[in-house]
């Protein structure tokens, strides 16, 4: 081989070995590029997806939360449907208890309070009509 053979062959190797590195540059490049539209293509559509997601969600947190308050109310108002009841039954028991051992009912307290009152109201007249009496025939005598 001459000289002018090797100059062109290590030119030509030379050139080819830029030309790949080049490629590979821009290949690189390429990729690069490519990764960062899919990822920015993945990316909004993760968001979408997530948006729907979060709205399924809350729609479905909304409606548990719905029928979690349905079901206590009506937990409460059967609680206060048999405490009344109950409140009925044990009043209507204790009554009957305390009728059967003679004790009277508040009733008949108070009616024989209003007696007693009346009673005392004209055991105070008399008392006063005696005294009366008293002094009128204690002045004629």
């Amino acid at each position: 081989m001459t000289a002018k053979h090797k100059a062109s062959d290590s030119d030509t190797l030379q050139n080819e070995l830029t030309e790949r590195g080049r490629e590979v540059w821009l290949a690189g490049l390429g990729a690069l590029a490519t990764v960062e539209e899919e990822g920015t293509k993945l990316f909004n559509r993760l968001v979408d997806r997530g948006q729907e997601f979060e709205e399924e969600r809350r729609a479905k947190i909304e409606e548990a939360t719905e029928t979690v308050r349905e079901q206590s109310d009506e937990a409460l108002a059967q609680l206060e449907e048999a405490g009344e009841e109950t409140q009925s039954a044990l009043a209507s028991s204790v009554s009957a208890a305390l009728e059967r051992f003679g004790v009277p009912t508040q009733k008949e307290v108070d009616d024989l309070a209003d007696k007693v009152d009346h009673l005392s109201k004209q055991v105070e007249n008399l008392a006063e009509h005696l005294a009366e009496d008293e002094t009128s025939s204690s002045d004629q005598s």
